[in-house]
C-alpha cells in the first residue's frame, strides 16, 4: 500500500500556469487549497507522576513509547535526590492497556538504595528504545544512550551505546562504541523501512556549540556501529537569537512512504523554558516548519502556565479508533534553576490525541482543486481521509497521467458522496470501487473539493 500525506506540496502537480504560446503543456494549475497543520487535543491529567523515591527529582522528557506485544509499553529516565547529574540517572519502565492507566512493575534487576524492590531497568541517560520488526526475536528490541567524562573536554568526552533485548527488560550490551560525538541528550533511534537502514538524530556536538544546540543525523546498514553524524538544522535567520533545537523529537510518520515527522523541544534560552515546535520533511534531511515561530504545543495548550519545560517524547500509538496518541513531559522548573530551588518532585507524561495523519492536511476554505503528480496504483481500492464538514463535500477522478482526461467510469460526475463520519473512506464511482482494472498502471487523480480538509489517501 502507498500512503500519502501533506507533509509538503510534493504530491501536488503544480502545473505550468501561464505557458509559451503553442505550448501543448496542459494547464491544470491548484487553486484554492492550503497546507494546514492542525494540533492535538492534550488530555489534562497526566498518565505518569514521580511517585517512587528514585523519582523524587523528576521524571525526565528523555522517555519512549511504542505498542508491541499487546501493550503500551514506556522507558522514561528518573533522577532520585541524589542530584540532577546526567550520568546518575536511571531509566524506569511502565506499560499499559489503554495508553491511560500505566503500572510501574517490580523487575528486581538493579539496586535503588540497596533495594531490588523498583521498576528500574538501567542506570544510562538520554534514551530511545526501538522495536525493530526487521531483528530477530533475541534483538527485537534496541536501546541506546549516552555517555560522558565531565574530566574531558565535552566535544572529546561524549560517546553512544547500544544493547539489545528479546523482552525490553533483560538488556545485553555492544562490546563496541556506536559512535563517537553524539548530542548528551535523548538521541532517537529508527529503523527507516524506506533505506532499510538504521538512523540516528543527535544533537551537534563537534565543535560544540556551533553556535547553538542543533540537529544532526546519521545512517548505517548495521546497528553496531554509525558514521560521525553530519548536522541538518540549526538555528537559522528568521529565529531569535537565544533559540537552540535541544532535542529532535523525531518520528517516521506511520504508514506513510518518504514521509518524516520532529515534535521538537527548543529551548528558549533568556525565558529558560522549552515548548514543542512542529517540523516536516520527505527524506529526514531537508525539513520544513510549517507553523514558522510558533509553537506546536507549549504551556497553554493544556492550561498549566506554572510550566516552564514543555517537551515532546518518543513514539506515536495507534488508539485504533481512528486516532493517534503521543506523549508530552511538563516540567515546572526552568532548565538552569539552581537545585536548591527546584520543586521536586517535577515532571509529569500527558497524552496528546490527535486524528490518524492529522499532522497536516490539505484544506480548501471554500472551493479547491488540484491533480497529483503521476502515481502507481498498487492496490485494489482508492482511501480516503478526509474531513468533511456540514454542507462540504469531495469528488475524485482518476485520469490519465498526460493527458488528464477522466477514464472510463472513474470521471468526478460519477463519484459518489462520501460518508463524513469515517475516518477512513473506500471511493466509489457508480457504487464501483474496485481498481483492480487499472492496477499497476499509473495515473493522476484529481480532488475537487469544497470547506473540506485531506489529511491522507492511499491508492
Amino acid at each position: 500500500m502507498s500512503k500519502y500525506v501533506f507533509a509538503d506540496w510534493s504530491v501536488v502537480e503544480p502545473g505550468y500556469g501561464t505557458v509559451w504560446p503553442y505550448s501543448k503543456s496542459i494547464v491544470i494549475s491548484p487553486y484554492g487549497i492550503r497546507i494546514e497543520p492542525h494540533k492535538p487535543y492534550i488530555e489534562k491529567d497526566p498518565v505518569i507522576l514521580p511517585d517512587k523515591p528514585w523519582e523524587s527529582s523528576c521524571v525526565n522528557s528523555y522517555a519512549t513509547f511504542l505498542k508491541a506485544d499487546g501493550k503500551i509499553k514506556v522507558w522514561y529516565e528518573t533522577f532520585s535526590d541524589a542530584g540532577m547529574d546526567d550520568m546518575k540517572s536511571n531509566l524506569a519502565y511502565a506499560e499499559s492497556e489503554d495508553g491511560i492507566h500505566f503500572t510501574k512493575p517490580k523487575l528486581n534487576l538493579i539496586p535503588f538504595n540497596g533495594d531490588y524492590n523498583n521498576n528500574l531497568v538501567k542506570n544510562v541517560h538520554g534514551t530511545c528504545v526501538l522495536y525493530d520488526k526487521t531483528a530477530e526475536k533475541k534483538e527485537r528490541y534496541k536501546l541506546i544512550w549516552v555517555s560522558y567524562d565531565r574530566t574531558k573536554p565535552f566535544n572529546l568526552s561524549c560517546t553512544l551505546h547500544g544493547a539489545v533485548s528479546e523482552d525490553g527488560i533483560t538488556w545485553n550490551e555492544l562490546n563496541e562504541v556506536l559512535m563517537n560525538n553524539p548530542g548528551d541528550t535523548q538521541n532517537i533511534l529508527e529503523h527507516d523501512e524506506d533505506l532499510k537502514k538504521y538512523v540516528i538524530y543527535t544533537r551537534q556536538i563537534k565543535h560544540y556549540p556551533i553556535p547553538r544546540r542543533s540537529v544532526s543525523r546519521t545512517v548505517s546498514s548495521s546497528f553496531n556501529t554509525f558514521p560521525e553524524p553530519d548536522m541538518i538544522l540549526n538555528n537559522d535567520p528568521c529565529d531569535p537569537p537565544d533559540w537552540d533545537y535541544y532535542t529532535s523529537g523525531y518520528h517516521k510518520w506511520p504508514g506513510a512512504s518518504n514521509a518524516h515527522l520532529m515534535l521538537m523541544d527548543i529551548y528558549k534560552r533568556t525565558s529558560d523554558t522549552f515548548d514543542v515546535h512542529l517540523l516536516t520533511s520527505r527524506d529526514g534531511i531537508v525539513w520544513y516548519r510549517p507553523m514558522g515561530l510558533q509553537p506546536y504545543i507549549d504551556k497553554n495548550s493544556y492550561g498549566c502556565k506554572k510550566d516552564y519545560m514543555v517537551s515532546s517524547t518518543k513514539g506515536i500509538i495507534d488508539n485504533m479508533d481512528g486516532t493517534w496518541s503521543f506523549y508530552i513531559n511538563s516540567i515546572q522548573n526552568g532548565h538552569n534553576i539552581p537545585p536548591e530551588e527546584r520543586i521536586k518532585p517535577a515532571g509529569g507524561y500527558r497524552r496528546a490525541v490527535i486524528r490518524e495523519d492529522g499532522f497536516m492536511s490539505l484544506t480548501a476554505d471554500s472551493l479547491g482543486c488540484f491533480y497529483t503528480i503521476k502515481l502507481d496504483i498498487t492496490q485494489n481500492f482508492l482511501m480516503l481521509n478526509a474531513e468533511i464538514p456540514y454542507g462540504g463535500w469531495i469528488k475524485v477522478s482518476i485520469v490519465d497521467k498526460d493527458s488528464c482526461k477522466p477514464i472510463d467510469g472513474f470521471d468526478e460526475d460519477s463519484c459518489d458522496p462520501i460518508d463524513s463520519k469515517k475516518t477512513w473512506n473506500s471511493i466509489s464511482w457508480k457504487n464501483i470501487s474496485d481498481l483492480s482494472s487499472l492496477k499497476n498502471g499509473t495515473y493522476r487523480l484529481k480532488f475537487t473539493l469544497f470547506k473540506s480538509k485531506i489529511y491522507a489517501f492511499s491508492i
